[in-house]
């Protein structure tokens, strides 16, 4: 019988988050995978000998809900889906197995290059208490926001210890029109980010996606996500990347 991820994960080395944080990788390169959820057991496979995965709580699995704030005009996906650089993003993030909440400002330069800054938050707080905070590194304040997307996931992280590499596996997503509850199932994919340091050639993690033809593909969760579940927003810049996932939505079900 073949193994499933549970299975080979679990035979990975556990780590914890202050072993994690001894590969600092402060030149890294970041790189996005995105395919069927059906193809991670291959991947999996193939590199857990290589690879610890870090455990919270007990358990290698995160779960993760995070709200989307946006501007009645939608100023911020707008900027997304034009690909304009010097972009923001405004979320509150819960990491359910600990309980930490955090509201965090993502900034995207013309260089690149993302900043990102938090602080701890509780979702039931009205935003305009972090008035200080949003207007300290964003142009935006609490008032003028809204909750647009909520999106959930779970993250399993992995980590080359070897190699300084980390790897963040993301599955059974789903995201939700906060103002009309409608919902859009992804749980068929699976995306896998690597973030390396830009000095080491070596990535088990990437010759695996390779071996099983799996090729690079960026994807914003929020975006994408915020585009299938609001039918009248402009999503031409998306529209490619939306049919691709559909297509492994088919691909599953031929499985």
């Amino acid at each position: 019988m073949a193994k499933t991820v549970q299975d080979i994960v679990a035979e990975m080395r556990p780590i914890t988050l202050d072993e994690m944080d001894s590969v600092k990788l402060l030149n890294r390169t970041d790189t996005k995978y995105v395919f069927s959820r059906s193809q991670l057991p291959d991947v999996l496979s193939l590199i857990a000998p290589n690879y610890a995965a870090l455990y919270i709580n007990d358990t290698p699995y995160q779960d993760y809900k995070t709200v989307y704030y946006d501007t009645p005009d939608d100023k911020m996906y707008i900027a997304h889906q034009n690909g304009k650089l010097n972009r923001y993003k405004v979320r509150h993030r819960t990491y359910l197995s600990t309980g930490a909440e955090f509201l965090e400002i993502k900034f995207k330069n013309n260089k690149g290059r993302t900043k990102k800054k938090r602080i701890s938050f509780p979702k039931t707080h009205p935003l305009y208490e972090a008035n200080t905070f949003i207007h300290q590194h964003s142009p935006f304040t609490g008032e003028e926001l809204f909750p647009k997307t909520l999106v959930e996931y779970t993250r399993l992280t992995l980590v080359d210890l070897v190699h300084g590499e980390r790897c963040t596996v993301d599955t059974n997503l789903h995201v939700t029109n906060c103002v009309n509850g409608e919902t859009a199932d992804f749980s068929h994919i699976c995306i896998i980010e690597l973030k390396r340091d830009k000095s080491c050639a070596v990535s088990y993690m990437q010759s695996a996606l390779l071996k099983n033809r799996i090729f690079r593909c960026g994807m914003s969760k929020y975006a994408i996500g915020t585009a299938v579940v609001y039918k009248n927003i402009k999503k031409n810049r998306f529209k490619t990347k939306i049919r691709y996932i559909e297509k492994l939505r088919m691909k599953n079900k031929e499985i």
